[in-house]
């Protein structure tokens, strides 16, 4: 009995002082998660962090494929982008802004080329980022793939400047074609300097299914009724399963696929250097860090 007692004082004791030692451990790791994120809003507010960043360059984001997060060879990619964008002036655009991009190329000589589009995808990361613009001309959808970093593109123009209910408008190939009409001669429209980015609230009706994707699955936003102009009526009874539905239960997609502070004010802080010593330098004056919403 005296032994079965001095056992289970110790027991107590052992999770006592395990329970003590647990309790210290979170209630440090809490301190200091609150000093980071403290210390993170303070190089926020200095640096005049721009909330839509991630929106504005998607260029500078973190590759989705985690073994290409090479922290010295991002650096030296951001540097050569920074370069570029001295030679050339990247406007803020979004998906589903109307953008017009003048190239040129050794078959045109002296001349160049102006294509007025939709933009309705902006894909990869780095040197190798890509836009797509869209128009509907002389009866046919015309889609152009751009490298943001190709030396052939002389200038971009935003025409004017929006975004959609979705961040990839791929659709619209199988929408109608007023849709995805555009003048090309279109006059530029400004925008209010400090005025949040419009958001178009457009529904786009489809054309008759086949379609190019099953747009009834995935489910975007700016798609009206696809699964009623889809299916029979035997079979709108059924659950709607979405392709994506499964992304919920994956605890580290938005690390992956997503954008995090402690990176966007990395990369803002290397822009705003980048422009100082240019400009002390006389060499320039175009800005690479602005925002259209947060511009006074």
């Amino acid at each position: 009995a005296m032994r079965s007692a001095v056992s289970a004082a110790r027991r107590a004791a052992t999770a006592a002082a395990a329970t003590t030692t647990t309790g210290g451990k979170a209630a440090a790791t809490a301190e200091i998660t609150s000093a980071k994120s403290s210390s993170l809003r303070a190089r926020a507010k200095a640096l005049k962090h721009i909330d839509e960043f991630p929106e504005i360059y998607p260029d500078f984001a973190q590759s989705p494929v985690w073994n290409r997060r090479i922290p010295v060879a991002e650096k030296l990619e951001r540097a050569d982008m920074l370069e570029r964008r001295m030679q050339l002036d990247v406007p803020e655009f979004y998906v589903g802004s109307i953008v017009a991009v003048t190239t040129t190329a050794p078959y045109l000589g002296a001349k160049e080329h102006r294509f007025v589009g939709i933009c309705i995808r902006r894909e990869k990361t780095g040197l190798m980022h890509q836009f797509t613009l869209r128009n509907y001309l002389e009866g046919q959808g015309v889609e152009v793939m751009y490298e943001l970093y190709n030396p052939t593109i002389r200038k971009i123009e935003t025409l004017k400047l929006e975004k959609r209910l979705d961040s990839d408008l791929s659709y619209l190939i199988d929408a109608f074609p007023e849709y995805s009409t555009v003048d090309p001669h279109m006059e530029p429209v400004a925008h209010p300097a400090g005025t949040p980015v419009p958001v178009n609230q457009l529904k786009v009706k489809l054309r008759s299914p086949p379609w190019t994707r099953r747009w009834e699955v995935m489910g975007p936003a700016g798609v009206a009724n696809a699964w009623e102009a889809s299916t029979p009526y035997f079979k709108r009874k059924f659950h709607k399963t979405k392709v994506n539905d499964y992304e919920k239960y994956d605890l580290v997609a938005a690390y992956r696929t997503g954008s995090n502070l402690e990176h966007e004010l990395k990369v803002e802080q290397e822009m705003q250097e980048f422009e100082r010593e240019r400009h002390a330098a006389g060499l320039t004056r175009r800005r690479i860090f602005r925002s259209a919403s947060a511009a006074k």
